[in-house]
């Protein structure tokens, strides 16, 4: 009589069954620790960006810029000027005529409107309107943002508009045509602004050409920012802005 022994196919059987439901949930498992570590990775560079942010230059007013320090011969010292915190994007709009951002910081977290929104690579918008836990940032895809710019290293001071509907495309404007702008000049926030600091990179310029309707060149850059991929932002506060803006009230109606 033949006896067939299928213990070691039902082993295998098992085992391969086993694995056929272990694996997914491996897989799955190694995607949410891959997922946890990255984001841990991204705040602690985020964290450390901020660091070394708040320590810049364009951060503090320095005691040499004031008539004092020039006659006193003091040590200069500084004074800052700009607080700067981190946010998340939890929405965000590239396709619109109207563009804005929502981020994850609102009343509660000391957010405010006309606070400076930054990617980690450039400017992305303002703060326009605030509730207890978000806030709407007109982004800098949007015809209602105007950005005071400079561009290097000929220093001259124009304004980004949004006038095309690529995302990653802006043009400055004002630039008299008698300037030499090349192409790969750099712009940069002037600092004529109680919103943005100076020298944060907006774009890099990709086209320039005379305009035969006016004296002005037609300046288009690639943005520093890719809004495609914006995920993390910086939030600015002009800390002497209550008393900038106390001064200019006093302009309005002239």
């Amino acid at each position: 009589m033949l006896i067939y022994n299928n213990s070691h196919y039902q082993h295998f059987a098992i085992s391969t069954t086993a694995q056929g439901i272990t694996a997914p949930v491996q897989k799955l498992a190694n995607s949410f620790y891959k997922q946890f570590r990255y984001a841990s990775e991204n705040a602690d560079l985020m964290q450390q960006n901020l660091e070394l942010m708040k320590e810049k230059e364009n951060m503090f007013i320095f005691s040499e810029d004031t008539v004092y320090s020039v006659f006193s011969g003091e040590n200069k010292t500084k004074c800052r000027m700009y607080d700067i915190t981190t946010a998340h994007v939890v929405f965000n709009t590239i396709n619109k005529s109207n563009n804005y951002i929502i981020i994850d910081k609102g009343r509660k977290d000391g957010v405010v409107p006309d606070m400076a929104v930054l990617s980690p690579t450039g400017v992305a918008g303002v703060v326009s309107d605030v509730s207890e836990n978000f806030s709407t940032v007109i982004s800098l895809l949007n015809p209602n943002s105007r950005v005071s710019a400079k561009i290097i290293p000929i220093n001259q001071v124009g304004t980004v508009v949004w006038v095309d509907a690529d995302p990653s495309v802006a043009q400055v404007i004002d630039i008299p045509q008698h300037l030499i702008v090349s192409v790969g000049d750099s712009v940069l926030t002037s600092g004529y602004s109680d919103v943005f600091p100076k020298d944060i990179l907006i774009g890099t310029v990709i086209e320039k050409f005379d305009n035969p309707n006016n004296t002005f060149l037609t300046i288009k850059i690639r943005l520093a920012t890719d809004f495609r991929n914006l995920y993390n932002v910086y939030l600015i506060s002009n800390l002497y802005k209550p008393e900038l803006d106390a001064l200019k009230s006093n302009f309005k109606n002239e």
